[in-house]
C-alpha cells in the first residue's frame, strides 16, 4: 500500500500552493479537536521514539552527505523556483486532522471500502481492528486524495488512524488504517501492514500541532515526506515502506537531525522555520512517507475550532515562510545542514524519570542485582528458572518444585541480569530446556523470558508441547522470532491467533519478552512496553511441557527457516494469571 499519492509537477511556488490547497478555506469550527478538548502532549509511552531527545553527539550514516544531497536536490526539483528550494508544511490538504474522542461520542464499526481493488477478504482483519471506534460527530477527513484522519480516545487511550476515510449514509468507511490500543503503553507503531502512513508509524506522533507552531516549540520528532525514498528498505521504528528508488536515497523511518552545535540563534530564520529547526536539532526529523514534494505535516485546521495558520505563516504561504523573507534579512531553513543518522539508530532517553521504563544497560557495578528476582517473586510465578545452573537441571525458585532439564546447552554465559549467568542454545533440536514433569497450564497465564540473538533464521523461544524434545504433535502458546527478527506470540483455539511485534529484535541486545492471556485478550510486551495485542482469550487445552529453545511451528504465520532458536536465554517464568502492564514494567525497571 502506498497511502501518499503523487501530485503533478508544477514549476512555481504559487502554482504549488494552489494545487496542494495552501489557500485558506473556511474551517469546520470543530469542537472536538486539539484546541477544544484536553489531550496530553504525549499520548504514547514515555519510551516512544517520538519523544526521545537526541544526545549532544549522534553518529552519522556513512553516506550521510550523499543522502542529504539527494534530499536537497529533491527540494530544488519539486515545485521549486530556481535557485530556491521548496520545503512545504502541509496543512489544508495531505495533512491529517487530529480529533480527541470520548466514550460518550458515537461508536462506529468502521468498514473497509476497496479503493485499491484488492482480492476478496482483504478487509477481514481491518474490519476486526476498527470495530467499536468512538468518533466525534463533527469529524471530517482530510479533503485531499489521502483522506486521512487520526483520532485519540482520551478515555480508552486508543489511537485510530484512517486512510481515504469517508462517511457514507451515516457509516464511516476507510480504505485502510489501524488501531493502537493502550497507546500510553505503545511506542506509536501499528501492527505490521496497518496504519495510514507508509511507515506504519502513527500520524498523531509526528504531525506538528498548530498550537506548537503558535507557541514556537515542538517537543517530539517530526515527520517528513519526500518524493524519492529507498526501495525495499526501512529503518526502525518503521515496520514497512513504499520506497520507489534504488541507489543512495533516504529510507522510510530514517532519522535526520541538525547538529547540536549549529548556532540557530545566529541564523535569522522565519518564526516557523526556527521552530521546526529547533525540533530537528533536539528530536530529529523522521522520513515517514513517499510523497509529491518535500513536506512536513501539520494538523489540518478542519479539526480545529479556530484556524491559526494565517497568523502562523504571517499571511504568506508555508513554502515561502520556510524560505524566509529576504526583505527582513531572513535566510532559508538549513536543509543542507541536516545529517542522516544510521539505519536502525535508536535514540536513548536524555533522562529517566521514575514514570518511564528505562532500558537495562551494560552492568558496571560488581554487586549482583537482587531486585529483579524479588520483582519476579512478588508476582507469584508457578515456575521460575533463573537459568544460572551449572548442572543438568534448571532450578525452580518459585517454590513449586517445577524443575527443568537442560539438554545440549552452553551454561554460564553472561546473563541479562547483573550477577546471574544464562544459557545458550545452538539452534538444533538437541539443544533445549524442558519442564521435567507434565503439567496443565492455566486458562489465564503469562510467560516471560529474556533473550538475545543475531540469528537471521528465527526460531521458537518458548512453547508448550506434548513432547519434551523435538516437535510435539500438539504445540501451543508459542513465542518465536521470524527470519527478520520480528517477535510473534500465538495461541490455538479453533484456529491460529497471533500478536506480532512492530519491529525486529535480533540485534544482539538482551530483551525481555512477556506474553499474557486472560479475560482482556492476548498481549505481547517487550522491554516492559506493550507492543501488540488481540482480543483472543483462549488457548489449546491439554497437558504437556513448557519448553525453551525450539519446537513445532507448523502452519504458523511468519514461520522462520529454523524451528529452533540460536541465542542466549535467561530468567524464564510462568504465571497462572495475566500480569498487569504495571507489574511487567516494574519487573523490567528492576533489571536495570
Amino acid at each position: 500500500m502506498t497511502p501518499r499519492q503523487f501530485r503533478p509537477l508544477l514549476t512555481s511556488v504559487i502554482a504549488f500552493a494552489l494545487v496542494s490547497g495552501a489557500c485558506v478555506p473556511a474551517t469546520a469550527a470543530s469542537s472536538s479537536g486539539t484546541d477544544s478538548r484536553a489531550v496530553p502532549s504525549k499520548v504514547f509511552a514515555a519510551t516512544s521514539p517520538f519523544y526521545q531527545k537526541l544526545p549532544a553527539t549522534t553518529p552519522s550514516s556513512a553516506d550521510s552527505a550523499a543522502l542529504v544531497a539527494s534530499l536537497d536536490n529533491q527540494a530544488h526539483t519539486y515545485y521549486a523556483t530556481a535557485p530556491n528550494a521548496t520545503i512545504d508544511i502541509n496543512t489544508y490538504k495531505y495533512a491529517p486532522p487530529l480529533y480527541v474522542a470520548y466514550a460518550s461520542d458515537p461508536v462506529f464499526d468502521i468498514k473497509g471500502w476497496n479503493c485499491q481493488h484488492k482480492s476478496p477478504g482483504w478487509d477481514t482483519e481491518l474490519n476486526k481492528q476498527l470495530r467499536g471506534v468512538h468518533i466525534p460527530i463533527d469529524t471530517l477527513a482530510d479533503p485531499s486524495g489521502d483522506g486521512a484522519v487520526s483520532i485519540y480516545n482520551a478515555d480508552s487511550h486508543e489511537v485510530v488512524d484512517l486512510w481515504q476515510a469517508r462517511k457514507v449514509n451515516g457509516q464511516w468507511q476507510a480504505c485502510w488504517g489501524g488501531k493502537i490500543t493502550d497507546a500510553d503503553e505503545s511506542l506509536g507503531t501499528f501492527g505490521i501492514g496497518y496504519g495510514a502512513s507508509a511507515s506504519g508509524l502513527s500520524l498523531w506522533g509526528g504531525t506538528i500541532r498548530a498550537t506548537e507552531l503558535l507557541k514556537g516549540h515542538i517537543d517530539h520528532v517530526i515527520s517528513l515526506a519526500i518524493p524519492h525514498t529507498k526501495r525495499a528498505t526501512h529503518s526502525w521504528p518503521a515496520n514497512r515502506e513504499d520506497g520507489n528508488t534504488s541507489g543512495t536515497e533516504l529510507a522510510i523511518g530514517q532519522l535526520l537531525r541538525l547538529p547540536a552545535d549549529l548556532d540557530l540563534g545566529a541564523m535569522k530564520l522565519s518564526p516557523v522555520a526556527r521552530t521546526i529547526a529547533r525540533a530537528a536539532q533536539e528530536y530529529g526529523v523522521r522520513i515517514t512517507d513517499t510523497s509529491g514534494s518535500v513536506a512536513f505535516s501539520a494538523e489540518n485546521p478542519i479539526g480545529l475550532r479556530a484556524n491559526p495558520y494565517a497568523a502562523v505563516f504571517r499571511g504568506s504561504w508555508a513554502p515561502l515562510e520556510m524560505r524566509g523573507n529576504r526583505a527582513l534579512g531572513e535566510v532559508p531553513f538549513p536543509l543542507e545542514k541536516l545529517e542522516a543518522l544510521p539505519l536502525g539508530y535508536r535514540v536513548p532517553a536524555a533522562s529517566t524519570p521514575t514514570t518511564t521504563v528505562p532500558a537495562p544497560s551494560t552492568p558496571v557495578a560488581t554487586r549482583p542485582n537482587t531486585a529483579y528476582a524479588a520483582a519476579v517473586k512478588a508476582a507469584k510465578p508457578s515456575i521460575s528458572w533463573p537459568l544460572s545452573d551449572t548442572g543438568g537441571s534448571a532450578a525452580d525458585t518459585s517454590g513449586h518444585r517445577q524443575v527443568g532439564t537442560l539438554v545440549g546447552v552452553t551454561r554460564g554465559v553472561p546473563g541479562a541480569i547483573l550477577g546471574n549467568g544464562a544459557i545458550r542454545t545452538s539452534g538444533r533440536s538437541s539443544s533445549a530446556v524442558h519442564q521435567s514433569a507434565r503439567s496443565t497450564p492455566a486458562k489465564a497465564f503469562s510467560v516471560q523470558v529474556w533473550f538475545t540473538t543475531t540469528s537471521k533464521t528465527g526460531g521458537k523461544i518458548i512453547g508448550f508441547e506434548n513432547a519434551k524434545l523435538g516437535k510435539g504433535s500438539r504445540a501451543d502458546r508459542s513465542l518465536y522470532l521470524s527470519n527478520k527478527g520480528i517477535l510473534v506470540f500465538g495461541t490455538y483455539h479453533g484456529g491460529r491467533h497471533k500478536v506480532v511485534s512492530p519491529r525486529a529484535y535480533n540485534d544482539g541486545v538482551w530483551h525481555q519478552a512477556t506474553a499474557t492471556q486472560g479475560s482482556g485478550g492476548t498481549r505481547l510486551y517487550v522491554d516492559g512496553v506493550l507492543v501488540a495485542r488481540n482480543a483472543v482469550t483462549k488457548a489449546q487445552s491439554g497437558s504437556g511441557y513448557w519448553r525453551l529453545g525450539g519446537g513445532n511451528l507448523r502452519g504458523w504465520p511468519l514461520k522462520p527457516s529454523s524451528a529452533y532458536f540460536a541465542g542466549s536465554l535467561d530468567e524464564f517464568a510462568y504465571y497462572r494469571a495475566a500480569l498487569s502492564s504495571a507489574t511487567i514494567a516494574a519487573q523490567y525497571r528492576a533489571a536495570a
